[in-house]
C-alpha cells in the first residue's frame, strides 16, 4: 500500500487521547515537511474546525476560520501535536503529552467562560444550586 493512504487510514479522523487518557479531538489534518529526493516527513497531527472543513471544500474552511476569528480574535485556532509526541496509532491516537498544556481545550473553555458560566445556574453565576 501506498505511504499516503497508510498514513491517512492510520491516523486522519481518529480520536486523540493524551497521556492521561483524555480526549483531544480528532486528527483532521496532518503537516508534512517536503524534501527534495525523499518522502515528505509528517511534523505535526492537526486537530481543528477549519482544518476538518477544509478537507470537504477549502473555501468552506477558510469561512470558518474566519468566523472563528470574528467570533474570537484572541484564541488561537487549532491545536497541532508534534509527530514524535504520537506514541500509538490504531482505533485511536494516543500522546505522550498532558493535554491541558495544549490548545485543544481553547474553545471549550471560551464557551464556559462566554456564555455557560453566564446563564442562571452556570458556574460562574454565583447562585447555588438546589
Amino acid at each position: 500500500m501506498d505511504e499516503p493512504l497508510r498514513l491517512v487510514r492510520n491516523v486522519l479522523d481518529k480520536q486523540i487521547y493524551d497521556a492521561n487518557d483524555v480526549r483531544l479531538g480528532k486528527v483532521d489534518g496532518v503537516v508534512l515537511l517536503s524534501r527534495q529526493g525523499r518522502p515528505p516527513r509528517v511534523i505535526a497531527l492537526v486537530s481543528s474546525m477549519p482544518t476538518a472543513w477544509r478537507r470537504l471544500s477549502p473555501r468552506l474552511g477558510d469561512w470558518i476560520e474566519r468566523f472563528q476569528r470574528w467570533l474570537a480574535p484572541d484564541l488561537r485556532v487549532g491545536t497541532r501535536i508534534r509527530f514524535e509526541h504520537v506514541v500509538h496509532t490504531g482505533i485511536d491516537v494516543n500522546v505522550d503529552i498532558d493535554g491541558t498544556k495544549t490548545d485543544a481545550f481553547v474553545w471549550e473553555n471560551w464557551i464556559r467562560k462566554t456564555f455557560v458560566e453566564k446563564m442562571p445556574g452556570g458556574t460562574g453565576s454565583g447562585e447555588k444550586g438546589e
